[in-house]
């Protein structure tokens, strides 16, 4: 019998939610004005997201999480295909190619890694022990990860790049692969991040900047917005820097508007919530009925956090400036719907519901013909004893 979807991960994510409506609203008043004569233009548009975000989520969450295991490949594939698409098509901002524009915006790697998420999980789960292998299974996850990476890099957009790689080394090692292959990749990727900085103005200038102490524009005006809301802040919708002052307030820099208008305690609620994430995303890969359900639920919390993690460190100007949005706060469609169906995901593992016949991967001749019960026989009989991922304290 299925289990209630997780109360606690629900309010996390609808509480964020929530509130990026509220903030959006405030932090994008003046610009909606003066680019579409019209101050509730962003907040119609977040509103929207939030109602098909919340529908999605909810419908997400009464399918058996299973089905994604069978639909991986064509998953990735769907991932690569938007990858590639945006490098052909895609308009360019901000230095990076990113977007397509069909009527709507669609950011194509926001797909992308969700579509790595359930990838890792799939495969991994299948490799079971192999996984500690070079060849059989550490070899084939990177490689696909890195032509991920790589398609992502190509729209210059080393933020999420940096964000897929460490994702991918996070689920590789929660899955028992050997952390010298762990450790090798991390050494490997390192000079490819930094000739990929040096090499380019802009990124080059971004981190001369942070190192001498020098802050650009953005950064020194994001400082100060966070600074004058002090403890309380100056009141929802009192917030001064948005006039034109705070480039990027209502999408990247959404965290400093918080800070501002609520002050510490404004960000302080934000940090709360995201813990609540995490930490139910964790307690529910911990309880998951299957080595895939844990992995996945690992990967998905791990994509929150480390992309919230990212960019609260660039409005606070502990690392160099990078075009990360903040989950479920800042505006936009693409990470908002994407974000919701990972929570989505989240919740029918939480659930744990009774398998689908849909979610079967076997194929009724290896199941029904006695050439298929003998070969899974022989499989079964060479398996090792193995404990359920929420035994092993995944």
């Amino acid at each position: 019998m299925d289990c209630p979807m997780d109360p606690w991960l629900f309010l996390a994510a609808f509480g964020l939610s929530c509130l990026g409506l509220v903030m959006v609203y405030s932090a994008s008043i003046s610009i909606a004005q003066l680019k579409y004569h019209n101050p509730e233009h962003f907040l119609t548009r977040q509103g929207i997201f939030v109602a098909l975000g919340v529908g999605v989520m909810l419908l997400v969450s009464r399918i058996d999480y299973r089905l994604l295991r069978r639909f991986a490949l064509h998953l990735m594939g769907l991932g690569f295909a938007g990858l590639l698409l945006v490098l052909l098509i895609g308009t360019e901002s901000h230095g990076a190619r990113r977007w397509i524009h069909v009527g709507i915006s669609i950011q194509p790697s926001e797909l992308a890694k969700l579509a790595l998420a359930v990838f890792l999980a799939a495969t991994l789960a299948r490799q079971g022990e192999r996984v500690r292998k070079f060849k059989a299974g550490f070899l084939p996850v990177i490689g696909v990860a890195t032509l991920t990476m790589l398609l992502v890099l190509l729209e210059k957009d080393l933020g999420t790049t940096i964000l897929l790689g460490a994702l991918t080394l996070i689920t590789l090692f929660v899955a028992g692969t050997r952390l010298s292959y762990v450790a090798a990749a991390a050494m490997l990727a390192a000079p490819v991040v930094w000739q990929q900085i040096i090499n380019v103005g802009y990124r080059r200038g971004r981190l001369v900047d942070f190192l001498s102490g020098e802050h650009s524009y953005q950064i020194k005006q994001s400082l100060i917005t966070i600074g004058s809301g002090g403890m309380w802040g100056l009141g929802l919708g009192e917030g001064r820097q948005k006039l034109g002052f705070l480039p990027e307030n209502h999408t990247d820099f959404i965290l400093a508007s918080i800070g501002e208008e609520l002050g510490f305690f404004g960000i302080s609620l934000v940090l709360g919530l995201y813990c609540l994430l995490l930490w139910r995303g964790f307690v529910i890969a911990k309880h998951a009925p299957d080595r895939f359900g844990a992995y996945l639920a690992i990967a998905v919390s791990a994509l929150f956090g480390l992309q919230a993690l990212i960019n609260m460190a660039v409005v606070l100007d502990v690392v160099p400036a990078k075009g990360i949005t903040l989950p479920f706060l800042s505006s936009g469609g693409s990470s908002l719907l994407v974000s919701m169906v990972a929570v989505g995901i989240l919740l029918s593992i939480s659930r744990r519901p009774t398998p689908w016949k849909l979610s079967d991967q076997r194929s009724r001749a290896g199941r029904g013909s006695r050439k298929g019960r003998a070969k899974r026989g022989r499989r079964m009989a060479a398996r090792p004893n193995m404990r359920r991922p929420a035994q092993q304290g995944l």
